[in-house]
């Protein structure tokens, strides 16, 4: 699998603009937009060779400052982080199975903010929650989780 098949399929599931750049000054391997009504969506990916407990606590501050920054009192910015990690240390993925790693569910998402999936490679396991509502973070994190669970599944790595 290469970063151009999760390219691909994102654009595939109607995300636009999708490729490497860098999302309220945190630098990203692809971004992607589009609309939900007036929503404005951000689908974020970040290829980590390993995401261990100190990756893992850079990630999680970053997610809480991504969504600090998306909220908004009247209708804020959200985004999907998909964090791609060729492999997940056994500490972190015990915590993952558990739900710690900043998901923080659906009450993060009024007025703006993000959710998080965390796709490990070697394991061939993707983590993260798929809210049942709202309807849009539903949606895309579902078809969000998918693309990961498929890519991979498909051999080779990241490039």
């Amino acid at each position: 699998m290469n970063i151009e098949s999760i390219k691909s399929e994102f654009e595939k599931s109607g995300w636009k603009n999708v490729g490497p750049g860098t999302h309220l000054n945190v630098v990203f391997d692809l971004i992607g937009s589009r609309r939900f009504t007036i929503t404005k969506w951000n689908i974020l990916v970040k290829v980590l060779p390993m995401l261990d407990q100190a990756e893992a606590a850079v990630w999680k501050a970053n997610f809480e400052e991504l969504s600090r920054r998306s909220k908004s009192l009247i209708w804020g910015k959200c985004f999907i982080l998909c964090l791609v990690a060729e492999d997940v240390a056994p500490e972190i993925s015990g915590a993952l199975s558990g739900d710690a790693f900043g998901l923080f569910g659906l009450l993060r998402l009024k007025g703006g903010g993000g959710n998080i999936l965390v796709a490990d490679m070697k394991n061939k396991q993707v983590y993260g929650k798929v809210p049942a509502v709202p309807i849009d973070v539903h949606k895309y994190s579902k078809k969000a989780k998918e693309i990961l669970v498929q890519t991979i599944g498909e051999a080779g790595s990241l490039s």
